[in-house]
């Protein structure tokens, strides 16, 4: 029996070839969608799991309260974990982390020295760190790192720096100062880690860096306090003792700042708070991206029966015979049913083809390390076989019991019961649902778009064209003077600034200022940007009134931005000359009023924000170039810079492309949902075809009679149309009300964000109708040119 049906089967997927390639692709796309999501939700949903101690794993995160706004970092004061031990002894472990980016290390090697540029984590460390987290050592002792200067390298980076050769014992420098004995190697942090390190510091050495151990003041996001606690041992107990415990060593904290222990479960998943690399994808857009994945397969589940449903007609005489021979009802359904599991086995095998041709560019783009071997990983295997028999139950079900109810006399006939091709039947119901699905992504796709053409046109307040961003590695006053002259003795470079960050650079500089704007000594929260005098100039920040400050090595004046003067409730008129404080300094005048800038990302608001000189912060120099000579240009700032700083490896970056880099995540969504709207629309599109041609098939005799009573092609058209104008309106009304409601949702995530009005929701019904009107225009057109004669002899 079964090798009969599978005879059949090969038979008549080989007799109506276009059917079943049209069947196979559709399945394929809609499954290979399904393999990269359910890989992609795998990965993220499998951080940091390797930890043995994960479920008692906590960061204290910090939330702050700052001028009437609250605020949230990942960061904690440095001494918050030494305290922690002192008067916790519950907590079976604490340990302070303090994470960079990256690192210059030079090492000597036969005479010559070598100097490494590392982007992946240079962090310093207390021992207890490898108590709580699992990263084995290879070579060496962790408690090494208890003494200051020891460094412990990844397998990589000490393959790197001492090739073929045993590391342990020799010495490298980091950033051209501080020497670092190598104790140890650490195995490679796995991919599925929130934690990327290539060297591990002694926490020791931090003062070295400039680091201040003792200061509780300070907040930064990149000093982060990690506790184990013990099993049974409740952290919101804990975390309720934290006001108590923070008055104890700085009360200042006490009415702004609140600690708050968080899971590791959830560190990669908060992007409030972020984490090592700040990367996270929270488990709303999992979640979504999970929905997507089975929208899309229902998608071509929908496709899948409107094509099996356009052909019973062509098998209605096959079914007559099989019931006169005696086969019953269920052995029908068996027979379509395994039909519809070869073609959706076709599928699966197309679409793992798929996935291992798409997924290399996927992980490219989205910066994921996703591993796929199929034949080795039964999650992945049993989630397939899974998937295709969820298809064949969903897409071969309903066609199978539609073709196996025929009545043995009218199916002989060729004359099958059906539903009349007006009635508001199963089919329409199935292709509104991929009219709502396809017009959904069409309004999401849309708003994506227009709110990233809206990050690239709004007006900063400030220039970033033809600005060039270099690392200042030393504010030495003589070095930054004689780089300075340099640079501007070359005509294609037209002004130069030295600042702790530039105009939009994602870093922000909280600190208190004290005023007596209402008598008494008040405080207020503001963002501090140092600079010298040039950084108005090269940026492009207008005044609005007042002067720009003077140059000065250390603070003398201020020039603040408009939302600092409204939050103080004053004009900018009314700003200029009074006087503020900053820690134990005089209080000091306001001389100027720059136009509000966007110093971060369109996610957030402009904040206060106080301009000053001060030497000693300034960390990257701005250089405002001729960009119709631009290669010359950064030609000659390259020279100057390896002058002025032989120690250390030059690199920049355009000011435009820093800004461009706030909003990855968004592009990144937004060519998702492209690609899925685009994927949703071609399985529509089969859908569709699959209606229209059911339709002409039903109602061959209909048009035959109508042409020979005198209807035009065009009535013919207008017959199958308004049917479908009927159905798009329909899904219309149910489709943009719910995409409104997502994606107002998503807007509100920005700061500053488009107005989602009638013209989004007119565009998408408009492509939609055009996408619909091409797709069924084509089979309608060909049944309103057939030969009347040859209608009316149908049936």
């Amino acid at each position: 029996m079964f090798k009969n049906y599978l005879i059949t089967a090969l038979r008549r997927l080989r007799y109506n070839r276009s059917y079943a390639v049209i069947n196979v692709l559709g399945l394929a796309l809609g499954m290979t969608c399904c393999l990269l999501i359910f890989l992609i939700i795998r990965h993220e949903s499998g951080f940091d799991r390797f930890h043995r101690h994960f479920e008692r794993i906590y960061r204290v995160v910090t939330d702050e309260t700052i001028n009437d706004k609250s605020t949230h970092t990942s960061g904690s004061p440095i001494p918050f974990a030494a305290a922690l031990r002192n008067d916790f002894p519950q907590i079976e472990k604490a340990a302070v982390s303090l994470y960079n980016q990256e690192g210059l290390f030079s090492l000597e090697r036969e005479g010559q020295v070598r100097r490494f540029q590392e982007n992946r984590g240079v962090v310093f460390v207390e021992p207890a760190f490898f108590e709580i987290f699992d990263f084995p050592w290879l070579i060496g002792d962790p408690n090494s790192l208890a003494e200051p200067n020891t460094v412990a390298l990844t397998e990589d980076l000490a393959a790197k720096f001492f090739p073929g050769e045993d590391p342990l014992g020799k010495t490298i420098r980091l950033d051209s100062q501080i020497d670092l004995k190598i104790t140890g190697v650490a195995k490679n942090p796995p991919a599925q880690s929130d934690f990327p390190f290539s060297a591990m510091i002694s926490f020791k050495t931090a003062p070295q860096s400039g680091y201040d151990l003792d200061s509780w003041g300070h907040l930064m996001s990149n000093v982060h306090t990690y506790l184990l606690l013990p099993p049974g041992e409740s952290a919101q107990a804990l975390e309720s003792q934290f006001p108590a415990f923070t008055e104890k060593y700085y009360r200042d904290d006490v009415a702004r700042r609140r600690y708050r222990l968080q899971t590791l479960s959830d560190l990669h998943f908060n992007p409030r708070y972020g984490n090592y690399g700040d990367r996270t994808i929270s488990k709303t857009t999992l979640w979504a991206l999970g929905l997507i994945g089975f929208l899309l397969l229902l998608a071509a589940c929908i496709n899948f029966i409107n094509m099996a449903t356009a052909q019973a007609l062509q098998r209605a005489r096959e079914v007559g015979v099989r019931k006169v021979l005696g086969a019953f009802r269920g052995q029908l359904v068996g027979q379509f049913l395994g039909e519809t599991f070869l073609i959706v086995l076709f599928a699966a095998l197309f679409s793992l083809a798929l996935t291992e041709l798409l997924l290399p560019s996927l992980k490219t783009y989205l910066g994921l390390n996703i591993p796929f071997h199929p034949l080795q990983d039964a999650r992945l295997l049993g989630f397939t076989a899974t998937l295709a028999a969820a298809v064949t139950l969903l897409a071969g079900l309903y066609p199978a019991l539609i073709l196996s109810r025929f009545t043995p006399a009218l199916a002989l006939k060729n004359k099958p019961a059906a539903p009349a091709s007006g009635a508001f039947n199963l089919r329409r119901a199935l292709v509104i649902f991929q009219f709502i699905i396809c017009q959904m992504l069409i309004i999401a796709t849309i708003i994506v778009s227009w709110q990233l053409d809206y990050f690239r046109n709004k007006d900063l307040g400030f220039d970033q064209e033809a600005v060039v961003i270099t690392p200042l590695p030393r504010n030495d006053a003589a070095v930054l003077s004689a780089l300075r002259n340099e640079l501007l003795r070359d005509s294609r470079i037209h002004n130069v600034s030295f600042s702790f960050s530039s105009a939009a650079s994602g870093i922000r500089w909280d600190s208190n200022l004290q005023h007596t704007l209402n008598g008494a000594e008040e405080d207020f929260v503001s963002d501090l940007k140092f600079a010298d005098a040039s950084y108005l100039p090269v940026y492009g920040l207008k005044l609005v009134t007042g002067r720009n400050y003077t140059e000065s090595d250390t603070i003398s004046e201020w020039v603040v931005n408009e939302t600092f003067a409204r939050k103080l409730g004053l004009t900018p008129d009314e700003i200029v000359g009074k006087t503020f404080k900053l820690g134990g300094r005089p209080y000091l005048p306001v001389v100027g009023v720059v136009r509000d800038f966007n110093a971060t990302s369109l996610h957030e608001e402009i904040r206060p924000c106080l301009l000053a000189a001060r030497r000693q912060s300034y960390y990257e120099a701005g250089v405002k170039i001729d960009l119709h000579n631009a290669k010359e240009a950064l030609r000659h700032i390259e020279t100057c810079w390896n002058a002025a700083f032989p120690d250390f490896l030059y690199s920049y970056q355009f000011l435009d492309e820093r800004v461009a880099r706030f909003y990855q995540e968004e592009q990144k969504t937004a060519q998702l949902f492209r690609v899925f709207s685009g994927t949703t629309i071609f399985i529509g599109c089969l859908g569709l075809l699959g209606l229209v041609s059911f339709m002409a098939a039903r109602r061959t005799k209909e048009v035959g009679v109508r042409k020979v009573l005198g209807a035009s092609v065009g009535n013919i058209l207008m017959l199958f149309g308004k049917e479908f104008a009927l159905l798009i309106l329909i899904a219309f009304a149910v489709a943009a009300p719910a995409a409104y409601y997502v994606m107002n949702g998503w807007l509100q995530d920005f700061a500053y964000r488009i107005q989602v009005g009638a013209g989004v929701f007119a565009l998408a019904l408009g492509i939609t109708a055009l996408i619909a009107a091409l797709t069924v225009g084509y089979k309608a057109l060909r049944a309103a040119l057939a030969n009347p004669v040859e209608s009316l002899r149908y049936e």
